[in-house]
């Protein structure tokens, strides 16, 4: 599938869009919706209190944020989320990614997953997520990839993204030890710092990391994730 006109360069080809009935993602453009997300981003600060970048305050500070991070780099592609169970046709929910891609260890990374709070704990983030393990872990015959390996990483003191990521059938791998420098005033590990550290005051985060592999998806996997993504509470 051929990359949409105007999206990073990733090193994956993507659709236009993913969608099922309920839920619609398309690459991530500033300009379309970067003022819609920073608006109801803005009063939800806790959203990124286990993430090491933001909350934003402004659009330029989100489009600092997109420059650097997002930018042309080849591993990584943004998506808006859109719920369209909600008004004409979809709600921009949020955003999520895939991060970390490597089209030589055939493996990808599913994160930078924000959505705005009216969206939580709803169908949305399971069906943004399963979309785009669908498409990473699905072989070309049947409209995928053919990855083998879809990751997660989470805070290790976030144990709501650790559950979700159990509840989508990612397995526990490993707990990578003061693996993130977090800012100061988000939760840490508090592994705490010697003297002379680099950054004092800022915390430590120990990262948890799962996966999912082709052949816990063709075992079973895949069946388990429809499932969760068809739940209706």
């Amino acid at each position: 599938m051929a990359k949409p006109s105007g999206s990073p360069c990733f090193c994956f080809a993507v659709p236009n869009s993913f969608e099922n009935d309920r839920v619609k993602l398309v690459p991530f453009f500033l300009d379309i919706h970067g003022d819609e997300l920073v608006s109801g981003l803005k009063h939800s600060p806790q959203l990124f209190d286990y993430i090491p970048y933001g909350p934003f305050k402004n659009i330029e500070e989100f489009r600092a944020w997109h420059e650097f991070r997002i930018g042309h780099d080849s591993t990584t592609m943004l998506f808006a989320v859109y719920d369209k169970t909600k008004r004409n046709g979809g709600s921009l929910a949020g955003y999520i990614g895939y991060l970390n891609a490597s089209a030589q260890h055939l493996c990808v990374e599913v994160g930078h997953i924000v959505m705005l709070p009216a969206f939580q704990r709803t169908h949305v983030t399971s069906n943004a997520v399963g979309l785009l393990i669908h498409y990473a872990l699905d072989v070309p015959s049947q409209g995928g990839l053919g990855l083998r390996r879809v990751v997660w990483q989470a805070h290790a003191l976030n144990e709501k993204s650790i559950k979700a990521a159990n509840r989508l059938g990612f397995k526990l791998e490993g707990i990578l030890r003061f693996d993130r420098i977090m800012s100061p005033g988000k939760p840490n590990n508090g592994n705490g710092e010697r003297a002379e550290d680099p950054k004092v005051g800022w915390g430590g985060r120990d990262t948890v990391i799962l996966g999912l592999c082709w052949d816990d998806w063709e075992a079973g996997g895949k069946e388990h994730l429809d499932a969760v993504m068809a739940r209706t509470a």
